[in-house]
């Protein structure tokens, strides 16, 4: 193991506190930047990042191509690395010895970078596996109850894992079935503010949900202020060994936890494990699905917190194969497929996500 450089530990803390308070980045954004860093020192042995040179980065950016990393890390590490010697370039003591033109040599060739951009081919649980799991989960417990009221309000709403660890009892109207991330108090993507409405995806799901909420007022007699979905209660049992006793008032530390019950869930049902984030691609398949109208698209889209229907176009929900064949095979008939109205629609939809320049219709 190579000893640490005093004069890059220096340079690297400056440039993080930049990031985080000049540049309004992430801690976990930060951490990410840290981790491409350290990859290039450990490649040249902790040298000081004054003898950056095109030697250096011509040598790194092999090492990447040989290594097991994704294409798509490869090119997010290569990219927080130019950000970052860019910076070291107008720094005092640096200025002389870090050039812009060695900078380049990082450049990954048009080839890689399309292969590292290219979407991925996600999995994702359809509605029918999370009804199954559902299905299956014991709600004798309060813990049970808990875990399955998890799993349906995340079905529900595509809320994200670190949002819902945060959620407290007043962040959910049961009245209007609305749930206010306040990013003053839930932690949402971007600290955006996201007023997401139950999706109608499930009747027996929001019934879960909305007894689950009752349950806690009442059994519990949690308040407002208290946590939607607390975490669990650990105590002893009778040989002094740890275990799970119950509810607890204490806020989650992350949401690894949740992820846990996420997976052991589906595996319990005899199913592949799936994170709650892969549910939002869930929702989008049903809105595919459904045949919903341009309205609805929209509607849909702004309810899981995105601000351009392009994201969830292009992020999300990938129409499966057989059914990209159907939609496009249907097309070959000779019958009268499209009347004026039907094409207006998909002009303002097209209009809408931004891939069409405004017309009259």
């Amino acid at each position: 193991m190579y000893r640490r450089n005093a004069d890059n530990e220096r340079i690297k803390l400056r440039y993080f506190e930049f990031l985080k308070q000049a540049d309004g980045k992430s801690e976990q954004t930060v951490r990410q930047i840290e981790k491409a860093i350290s990859r290039f020192e450990e490649f040249t042995g902790n040298a000081d990042f004054k003898a950056f040179g095109q030697k250096q980065a011509t040598g790194f950016k092999a090492g990447l191509g040989k290594s097991d990393l994704a294409p798509a890390t490869v090119l997010s590490t290569v990219n927080s690395l130019k950000r970052f010697l860019g910076w070291l370039a107008t720094q005092p003591g640096y200025r002389s010895r870090v050039r812009i033109g060695d900078i380049e040599y990082l450049n990954l060739s048009e080839k890689d970078v399309r292969a590292a951009s290219a979407p991925a081919d996600k999995k994702y649980p359809t509605l029918e596996m999370i009804e199954h799991v559902v299905a299956r989960m014991p709600s004798d417990a309060p813990l049970h109850r808990r875990d399955r009221a998890l799993i349906t309000f995340t079905a529900i709403t595509g809320i994200r894992d670190g949002a819902l660890v945060s959620l407290k009892l007043k962040h959910f109207d049961p009245i209007r079935k609305l749930v206010m991330q306040n990013p003053n108090e839930v932690n949402t993507k971007f600290s955006k503010r996201i007023d997401t409405f139950l999706f109608p995806l499930n009747e027996q799901f929001e019934a879960i949900v909305l007894n689950w909420v009752e349950y806690l007022r009442t059994e519990h007699l949690f308040a407002d202020h208290d946590l939607l979905f607390p975490k669990t209660e650990v105590g002893q049992d009778e040989n002094n060994c740890f275990t799970p006793v119950g509810l607890s008032r204490e806020h989650w530390s992350s949401a690894g936890p949740v992820r846990n019950i996420f997976k052991d869930s589906f595996m319990a049902a005899g199913l592949p494990a799936f994170t709650p984030h892969r549910f939002r691609d869930m929702i989008v398949s049903e809105m595919y699905r459904r045949q919903l109208s341009v309205a609805e698209c929209k509607a849909w889209s702004q309810n899981l917190g995105h601000e351009g229907a392009m994201t969830t176009l292009t992020s999300y929900g990938k129409i499966a194969l057989e059914e990209q064949g159907r939609l496009v095979r249907k097309q070959s008939t000779r019958e009268e497929v499209s009347s004026a109205s039907d094409i207006k629609q998909a002009i303002r939809m097209l209009q809408n996500v931004g891939l069409l320049s405004g017309s009259k219709l």
